[in-house]
């Protein structure tokens, strides 16, 4: 597993991320972003959905709880590191789900992605298979 990261943008902008690319066969990617104490994913329409909390602890360790399923992972060095945890514990059920269920932030108010850590995700719709998670470049 791979990602990559960038330090996080502190203002917001009505700026769409890319559209996330690299996936191969039936799969269908996402793009997973760590930015202001939360969690966001991105899909190929540009929907934007905040998917849960994200922290740094008194030790300098961070955690994540998200809102959708209660998962949740401790223990991470760096925000990216929790991104991977979540890209490889997370089924396409699940993902797609939440943009069907959650209303897409985009608009005036939409968060500003293009900096923040971020890991892409390729999740295969029928569940067979590995995940494939690449770097964003």
């Amino acid at each position: 597993m791979s990602a990559t990261a960038t330090p996080s943008s502190p203002e917001s902008a009505a700026v769409s991320p890319p559209a996330p690319t690299g996936h191969s066969g039936s799969g269908v990617p996402f793009v997973l972003y760590a930015l202001r104490g939360r969690v966001y994913a991105s899909n190929v329409k540009q929907k934007l959905v905040d998917l849960g909390h994200l922290a740094q602890q008194d030790d300098g360790m961070w955690t994540y709880l998200l809102d959708g399923d209660k998962s949740t992972g401790a223990g991470f060095e760096a925000p990216d590191a929790a991104l991977q945890h979540i890209a490889g514990t997370t089924t396409f059920l699940f993902l797609d789900g939440q943009f069907t269920a959650l209303e897409d932030l985009g608009g005036v108010d939409r968060p500003d992605v293009q900096a923040a850590p971020q890991c892409e995700v390729t999740l295969d719709p029928l569940g067979r298979g590995e995940r494939m998670i690449a770097p964003r470049g």
